[in-house]
């Protein structure tokens, strides 16, 4: 599976990616904001992979000109409450402040909220980066808990919010990129999602492109 728009390519992860993923994970500039902060081994890695659930857990990589540059997820989704969990790094030193991330956020998020059925998106953000707090701010995320002393604090995002607060971010996205606009999902995926009433009706056909 991968999504392509804004000149952006996030590709579904598979087992190939994985420890390019965690090498980056491992990196202290990464690691240092995450809430889990031990070193990942090659096994433990791959561990965590074979657990991901097909229907539930989007990770991808994504792809700026051709190279890997971050992860990008909506994971732990439940597509009877319509909720899931979404987060976000890039390793490329390079592009940290750049239009990319931003480009990426906008790729994933609209996928979920208008071709898909979900609703709500929780993110966890550290206390102690104000660059990420902003960042989510920008995206329409607001404080889902008061402020509760720990190094970590939930952060919402409802689809209403999510394109109020980003109209301005979609004008610059779409004068940046090259105008395709293309999904492309396995065909077992495609029926799994219409199954678990996943798929918003008005967009089922719009643009996908089925891999038999």
């Amino acid at each position: 599976m991968h999504i392509k728009r804004f000149g952006i390519r996030l590709i579904r992860l598979e087992e190939e990616h994985i420890e390019t993923v965690r090498k980056w994970r491992n990196a202290p500039q990464i690691r240092d904001f995450m809430e889990y902060r031990e070193y990942i081994s090659a096994e433990m890695q791959l561990q965590w992979f074979r657990s991901l659930v097909k229907l539930t857990d989007f990770y991808f990589v994504i792809e700026h000109h051709g190279k890997l540059v971050g992860l990008i997820h909506t994971s732990g989704i439940n597509w009877k409450k319509k909720t899931g969990n979404a987060g976000l790094f890039i390793w490329d030193k390079e592009l940290l402040g750049s239009h990319v991330p931003v480009l990426a956020s906008l790729c994933m998020v609209d996928f979920f909220f208008s071709y898909c059925t979900l609703e709500k998106l929780f993110a966890k953000v550290m206390e102690a980066n104000p660059v990420a707090i902003k960042y989510d701010a920008n995206l329409g995320f607001k404080p889902a808990e008061p402020p509760n002393g720990k190094r970590f604090r939930h952060y919402s995002l409802t689809k209403a919010d999510y394109f109020l607060a980003t109209e301005r971010l979609h004008e610059m996205a779409e004068s940046v990129g090259d105008g395709v606009h293309e999904v492309a999902i396995e065909s077992d995926l495609l029926e799994a999602l219409k199954d678990a009433n996943a798929i918003a009706a008005a967009h089922a056909e719009e643009f996908v492109t089925v891999i038999r």
